[in-house]
């Protein structure tokens, strides 16, 4: 009696082909889905932007802390904060002087005048 050989049937080969299909898929939903790889890289970026963030604040906060302290307990505080302010002891004479700005050169010294624009004089 010869052997009986299997014979792969178009049902198995359709599993086959399925089973691929559904692990290929899987393997893309996990990279572009929902949940997948690029979410998670952004969401990883996010949270670090949002620790320095904080971060930042905490500095912030720690700094106007002590500021505040300083007022409340330093008088040599109190008076330089004061004096930022425009007050000054009992007396004193303020006198503020105003900042100036740069000087910027006019518009028409700036600008290299164009060949045609020259001033025209009448020929004798």
């Amino acid at each position: 009696m010869a052997h009986n050989r299997k014979r792969v049937t178009h049902a198995k080969e359709l599993f086959y082909i399925c089973c691929i299909l559904m692990v290929l898929l899987i393997g893309l939903l996990s990279i572009v889905g929902p949940a997948g790889y690029i979410e998670m890289r952004k969401a990883q970026a996010e949270l670090v932007a949002q620790t320095a963030r904080v971060d930042a604040l905490r500095e912030s906060i720690e700094h106007q802390t002590n500021a505040v302290n300083a007022l409340r307990d330093d008088e040599k505080a109190i008076e330089e904060y004061a004096r930022k302010k425009g007050y000054g002891k009992k007396g004193e004479i303020i006198q503020e002087v105003p900042q100036r700005e740069p000087e910027t050169p006019p518009a028409s010294e700036s600008r290299p005048a164009a060949p045609d624009s020259r001033p025209k004089t009448r020929a004798k």
